[in-house]
């Protein structure tokens, strides 16, 4: 019956993203992320980059990115903001980590992601499919209580690696995020590792206490919560252990 249950509901959503993306066709909905979250992702980069053009910054992708990089509250590489633009400007979809788009959203003035996305004007169309959204996340919820699934999705950081579990509240539980579950490991690194793959960016860091330990992702150090930094050749080579 849990099974039946799901199977109903994947159906219900498939059916709500066809209908969406009537309108947005260039748009496809990705559920981990809310079709409003993809839309306010792209908003906020507009935003981001109205503002700076208002506050001086050249009008080129790059202009933008190094006058934002040098003006959030966490450190964002030019680079990643250039990405950011360079989709807008495609019409791509949009993916921002977590804290880079509340730090955004704080350049902006807002307290973070969560409140530009409420105090955002959204349109008549967004408001009429957030009638929609409403009316199947009723049904889901009611539902959900009824069959007790119980499917919550944590993390919890295990020795050198991030570890899906149920939520509890435990210390260093995180809420899933998909990228980071997958992607994010403690690693040891030679003085001659590369750090970049193809251009891109391979490998950050974090500097505590004069220890420095290596990371196969970007965003938030797992333990301390300190935002991670791009490593360099330099930072590789003084840091890394001596390999055979």
């Amino acid at each position: 019956m849990r099974k039946l249950f799901k199977d109903q509901l994947e159906s219900s959503w498939k059916a709500f993203g066809n209908l969406f993306s009537n309108h947005f066709p260039k748009r496809n909905c990705n559920f981990q992320r809310s079709y409003n979250e993809l839309f306010m992702e792209r908003e906020l980069i507009q935003a981001v980059k109205m503002k700076a053009l208002k506050e001086g910054a050249p009008d080129s992708k790059n202009g933008v990115a190094e006058h934002v990089s040098g003006r959030t509250d966490i450190s964002i590489s030019s680079k990643s903001i250039t990405n950011y633009l360079k989709n807008f400007g495609a019409g791509n979809d949009i993916t921002i980590a977590f804290e880079i788009r509340d730090s955004l959203a704080r350049y902006l003035g807002y307290r973070n992601f969560r409140d530009f996305q409420n105090q955002g004007t959204q349109g008549s169309i967004i408001k009429k499919y957030l009638l929609w959204f409403l009316i199947i996340a009723l049904g889901v919820s009611v539902s959900w209580n009824f069959f007790g699934t119980g499917d919550e999705c944590c993390m919890l950081w295990i020795e050198d690696h991030w570890e899906e579990t149920d939520c509890s509240g435990k210390k260093l539980e995180r809420e899933c995020e998909p990228n980071t579950l997958e992607k994010m490991r403690l690693v040891e690194v030679c003085k001659n590792a590369p750090f970049k793959k193809d251009g891109q960016q391979i490998l950050w860091y974090d500097k505590t206490d004069n220890v420095v330990t290596f990371f196969t992702y970007h965003g938030l150090h797992p333990v301390n919560g300190k935002t991670l930094k791009e490593a360099t050749e330099g930072m590789v080579e003084k840091y890394g252990k001596v390999c055979e």
